[in-house]
């Protein structure tokens, strides 16, 4: 019997030695958990999560490091900077964690601040809750002049007329647009109406940037780099989860937008998006 037992142990060992080590590495690495959006909604499970991210995607990370009280751009781009550096296919994955409702950088605001829950799908206009202070995350692309652009104001902002003048433009000026985009305009289009009918663009423009300025309200703003490469997740190409670009996913100003900083981007399905000088 004992001399059977060692040699199952031998053939066990055997067995083991001739695995695939690569496979196994890959095959258990974890990329997301089991985790509800109302999770992050509050600070119930804040350690907990916080945990399950540092333990599985930066496990050389200090969870002292995390911050108390409000945010800073400083601060939270120290932070994010370091997670990067550890792996920036986990800070994509935490950037882009799919949740319902819950947009890019919400998940890794919620990681890094410890006096922050996410607002959830009840409290319009709010994206995150920072000890007592509401904010509101905007995931943007950042062009070479600095402005900001790629997000839509929220379905309370009425810009459905503006939207209309400008498709009536854009039909004066016979620019063709085929298929669903019938009813919109690209910034092409939005630069030809504005030099054919430039009194008429600033008076829309004008309008625009009250109804947003109002939109935005008091509530400050955490702008996120969302700039985005052509690749995604090599791991995870079932979902496509997108790659940000090498130095995408910091923090780009925390502010309150007033109707002075608003310009108008593009309309699409059937709202403007904003451009944001910062």
């Amino acid at each position: 019997m004992k001399r059977f037992s060692t040699h199952l142990r031998e053939m066990a060992d055997v067995n083991i030695a001739n695995l695939d080590v690569n496979f196994l590495n890959r095959a258990q690495r974890v990329t997301s958990f089991n985790l509800k959006s109302s999770d992050f909604e509050s600070l119930r499970y804040k350690a907990e999560i916080q945990h399950l991210f540092q333990r599985h995607f930066f496990p050389n990370f200090n969870l002292n490091k995390t911050l108390k009280g409000q945010p800073s751009v400083t601060k939270l781009n120290s932070l994010i900077n370091e997670l990067k550096k550890q792996s920036f296919i986990n800070y994509n994955r935490l950037h882009f964690y799919n949740l319902k409702g819950v947009g890019p950088a919400e998940a890794t605001l919620f990681f890094l601040l410890d006096d922050a829950h996410l607002g959830g799908g009840g409290s319009a206009g709010v994206d995150l809750v920072c000890a007592g202070q509401k904010y509101e995350i905007k995931a943007s692309l950042l062009s070479r002049d600095g402005t900001l652009s790629g997000f839509k104001l929220g379905g309370t902002a009425p810009v459905g007329d503006l939207v209309s003048e400008l498709v009536r433009y854009k039909k004066e000026l016979n620019l063709k647009t085929t298929g669903k985009g019938e009813n919109e305009v690209n910034g092409t289009q939005m630069a030809a109406i504005q030099k054919a009918y430039p009194k008429e663009y600033a008076i829309l423009e004008q309008k625009y940037a009250r109804i947003a300025g109002r939109y935005f309200g008091n509530i400050p703003v955490i702008f996120v780099n969302n700039n985005s490469s052509d690749k995604v997740d090599p791991e995870d190409s079932a979902e496509k989860t997108r790659q940000l670009s090498s130095k995408a996913g910091n923090v780009i100003a925390i502010k309150k937008i007033t109707a002075k900083d608003i310009k108008m981007q593009v309309a699409t399905q059937g709202t403007l998006k904003p451009k944001i000088k910062i």
